[in-house]
């Protein structure tokens, strides 16, 4: 079909075609779409994934940058709304708004963490979202507490969903096969968000620039920050002076954001 469309996959654009139907199956049933839903894909490329979504949902949201994707992807559905856009510029808020609960995607690797991040900090947030990413995403949105690759992408995300690891795929299950693994995780929204919304945005400055220092102490790292009494203000967000940053569970993140704020 690429070699029909003339079309050569586009590094910059994260273009590694999934093309393993046991994968692609699992994508979709991980999304576990009811018949009244809608969804949305970003990334549809040739649609191996949006041809399992159509039947399954109410409707199918894709959006897609490469033109060549967008013209092959209008002659072979019909039943779909597709925006020809780049996805870290799309109102993602006013699509929530809109009624779409679910997402399902094979995200493009070198936006997948913003994205999640995105996605996750809208007022409208998916109810769940099947997603393909790196191995290596994967395994910071997964990681517990005390684990090396526990850190922001987890943290911020945790805040409002669940994250899962559902399936490891191989680099061969991809056209061209990257030079990485992949994997599908499941990100299944909580039914309050662990962070209230005006804590929010101090609950991510704090998170972003403790993990940028993540080997020092929580209490020397707040003191740079220019944060007093330290002692009293962890001691009352159960921390110690001398934890570092990557064994404080979200939880207790929370707890010194609220303090904080």
């Amino acid at each position: 079909m690429l070699e029909q469309l003339g079309h050569r996959p586009n590094k910059g654009l994260g273009q590694n075609y999934l093309i393993d139907a046991n994968i692609l199956d699992i994508i979709a049933d991980t999304a576990d779409i009811q018949a009244g839903e809608s969804v949305l894909e970003i990334g549809p490329g040739l649609g191996a994934l949006t041809e399992r979504l159509i039947p399954k949902a109410k409707s199918v949201t894709c959006i897609e940058k490469d033109p060549v994707m967008v013209n092959y992807l209008n002659t072979r559905f019909s039943e779909f709304t597709l925006i020809e856009h780049d996805a870290l510029d799309v109102d993602l808020e006013a699509l929530f708004e809109s009624g779409i609960t679910k997402v399902a995607a094979n995200l493009p690797y070198s936006v997948a963490s913003r994205l999640m991040v995105d996605i996750a900090e809208c007022r409208n947030r998916p109810e769940l979202m099947s997603l393909t990413i790196q191995k290596e995403v994967a395994d910071r949105l997964t990681a517990p507490p005390g684990n090396k690759h526990y850190g922001v992408l987890g943290i911020l995300t945790d805040a409002f969903y669940t994250n899962s690891l559902i399936k490891k795929i191989s680099p061969t299950c991809f056209l061209p096969p990257p030079k990485v693994w992949s994997a599908v995780v499941r990100m299944e929204r909580h039914e309050e968000p662990i962070v209230g919304i005006e804590a929010y945005p101090l609950f991510k400055k704090l998170v972003k620039f403790c993990f940028s220092q993540r080997r020092k102490q929580i209490g020397t790292i707040l003191k740079k920050m220019g944060i007093e009494p330290v002692d009293e203000i962890l001691m009352d967000a159960g921390i110690e002076h001398s934890e570092r940053p990557e064994v404080i569970e979200i939880e207790r993140w929370a707890a010194l954001a609220r303090l904080l704020s």
